[in-house]
């Protein structure tokens, strides 16, 4: 395939991860919603069986390298020490945010990561960082509080938890991200998701084993909870991480702005949101924050 081939396959597999993970999370307000389906429950289920599917798939293509981290004690404490912060607290904050608020703003507020990676760095390298990293702060910071009061800057227009949970899934999607860099590098993305998730899964039946609050499952609860699972955990994952084989790392993050805007068109579409000019500049104003950071990053 020509370059150009490449890239397009690499935009394609990019912008279908993002729209898988924007699907997910309009899935779980509806369960949650319509469904009764409880949000320890859905964080159980979800990450227990993406750990085992995700394992079972690298068993099949790998065989006995996928346990070979087990193997050594200082990076199996790392791996479980990325599955309770990394996987754990990022799923449940996630969906609790979507519980308390909708899916498109936790979405929204999840996006903000980036923002966050870069402030960690800024005071790990302590480095001054450069003018367009502290412009897409400030943009990002401004598009949050815009979100959040809907424009009116004296009250909040939205649940406090819900900015709680928000902000929570921002900052453990960026641990998500910095802590297992060494991990990854030595053992391969996959298999410390597949080993994080799976670690967190089983940790987490100690909080909320999949068999208590189990919901009633008629065909449509086990066909969204399946996309959410397969399609909005795993596929997403496969095709975001794909991506990167074809275009660059920082192409690839910044297409991830379709989580948020098709998070919000199917919450249009099939939840009958209503989606306000105010919440469609304060979302526009982060995605372009993104876009400045990951300039400012290819730039540096």
């Amino acid at each position: 395939m020509n370059k150009a081939g490449n890239k397009m396959k690499g935009i394609i597999l990019a912008i279908t991860g993002a729209v898988f993970w924007g699907g997910s999370g309009v899935s779980a307000q509806y369960i949650m919603q319509e469904k009764g389906v409880e949000t320890s429950w859905l964080v159980s289920v979800r990450i227990l069986f993406a750990g085992i599917l995700i394992l079972c798939y690298l068993y099949g293509t790998e065989k006995r390298q996928v346990f070979a981290i087990l193997k050594n004690k200082k990076d199996l404490l790392g791996t479980f020490i990325f599955s309770f912060f990394g996987v754990i607290l990022l799923q449940y904050s996630f969906f609790k945010a979507i519980e308390v608020s909708n899916a498109a703003t936790a979405t929204i507020l999840q996006y903000l990561s980036p923002i966050f990676i870069v402030i960690y760095l800024i005071f790990e390298s302590k480095k001054i960082p450069s003018k367009m990293s502290m412009l897409s702060i400030a943009l990002s910071l401004f598009g949050t509080a815009l979100l959040v009061t809907k424009g009116d800057f004296t009250t909040l227009s939205m649940s406090p938890m819900g900015l709680f949970w928000g902000l929570g899934a921002g900052l453990f999607g960026a641990f998500y991200i910095i802590q297992p860099r060494k991990l990854m590098a030595t053992y391969g993305t996959t298999t410390i998701i597949g080993w994080g998730m799976l670690m967190g899964g089983l940790m987490y039946q100690l909080y909320h084993p999949v068999w208590k609050d189990v919901p009633k499952l008629d065909g449509v609860t086990i066909a969204l909870i399946s996309f959410i699972v397969v399609f909005g955990t795993i596929f997403s994952y496969i095709c975001l991480l794909k991506s990167t084989r074809y275009i660059p790392a920082q192409f690839s993050s910044l297409l991830t702005s379709f989580e948020p805007l098709s998070s919000a068109l199917f919450s249009f579409l099939f939840l009958n949101a209503i989606i306000l000019p105010i919440e469609i500049l304060s979302m526009g104003i982060i995605i372009f924050s993104v876009f400045l950071l990951s300039r400012s990053q290819d730039n540096e």
